[in-house]
């Protein structure tokens, strides 16, 4: 009697000594798979992290700027930005981006200045070094009288008549110093038409009004590629271009009429505070992005040492279960054995 209860006594041992194991088993491996899940997110997490690309909105938000809709005149909203229909913009190379960019940019300067162009004299300011201009011999301070026959008195005037009859000879007539008046022949060499943004000539203008031309959109966008998007780590130039571009593009597609040159606050909209704008948001931007992986980096190492560390207690969770499980099997075979 007393050896069948240490029997079912030692029974009873090993039975829950590899229940006990079995438990211990379950548990490590659920810790290891939750472990590794963790991983898995984390690292999911930071493949889809990406560097926030600035939006119009966001700037025109922190502007003052008077627009005159429907004859009546307020600040510029967010709203006011007209939006592009999917596909509108098709990303391009680099370089390309940066080009049409700037032709966005000078389209747009060159109509929101417009109005402000209708009202100043076109007295020559500066020439171009290599422009039909120079070739025809037309010099700073000479004011503009004619083009083709057609009378000018204004430089949006010279602008207009150039690019609305356009041709490869251009007579233009002068009048230097005030006294003396003749006529050049404006002329391209290799035969294509002159218009206001290829002649060449710059007129004396107020600082906020702007006319680019061809020469000018160019140098500009050089001047971008060579100040600006060298600073940005080349990963993201194409997309940050493409960006700039798509922002250029909204921009240009607002209506002339939309900024009020009459308002309190005329005509503050301009490229040159957008691309700093942008540049800017861009740069926090890119250190908001490493900052944010440098985290979750941070984190996969710990859940890394994690998975290390269950992955041991599953090894040996498993070496104590088989241990038990063997212990058991053979103590039901012996005792099969006696009875």
């Amino acid at each position: 009697m007393f050896k069948e209860n240490i029997f079912y006594s030692q029974k009873n041992i090993y039975f829950w000594f590899l229940t006990f194991s079995g438990f211990l088993f379950a548990v490590s491996l659920l810790v290891l798979l939750g472990a590794a899940n963790d991983l898995s997110e984390s690292s999911t997490e930071l493949k889809q992290l990406k560097v926030a690309m600035p939006v119009l909105e966001d700037f025109v938000a922190t502007q003052k700027i008077d627009v005159r809709l429907n004859k009546n005149q307020r600040r510029l909203k967010s709203g006011d930005i007209p939006k592009l229909v999917d596909g509108a913009i098709i990303p391009v190379n680099t370089d390309e981006a940066v080009n049409r960019t700037f032709q966005f940019f000078s389209e747009f300067e060159n109509k929101r200045s417009a109005s402000l162009l209708a009202v100043e004299l076109p007295t020559v300011e500066s020439i171009e070094l290599g422009s039909p201009a120079e070739a025809a011999g037309i010099k700073p301070g000479d004011l503009i009288l004619s083009v083709n026959s057609t009378k000018i008195e204004s430089a949006l005037g010279f602008y207009l008549a150039l690019n609305e009859k356009t041709s490869s000879d251009v007579n233009v007539k002068l009048l230097r110093n005030k006294k003396d008046s003749f006529t050049v022949v404006m002329r391209m060499p290799d035969r294509t038409s002159i218009t206001g943004s290829n002649c060449g000539i710059k007129f004396i203008l107020p600082g906020d009004v702007i006319y680019l031309t061809e020469v000018e959109t160019r140098r500009l966008a050089e001047q971008y590629r060579r100040d600006i998007l060298s600073t940005i780590p080349v990963d993201w130039r194409a997309e940050v271009s493409n960006d700039l571009m798509q922002i250029a593009r909204r921009l240009n597609a607002i209506a002339k009429n939309v900024i009020d040159p009459t308002g309190v606050n005329p005509v503050k909209l301009q490229t040159k505070d957008i691309v700093v704008w942008h540049s800017k948001k861009v740069a926090e931007n890119i250190d908001i992005y490493f900052s944010q992986r440098r985290k979750i980096e941070a984190r996969n190492v710990s859940y890394m040492t994690g998975i290390g560390d269950a992955f041991v207690g599953f090894v040996c969770s498993v070496f104590i279960f088989a241990v038990a499980l063997v212990i058991f099997w053979y103590q039901r075979r012996e005792s099969g054995k006696k009875s």
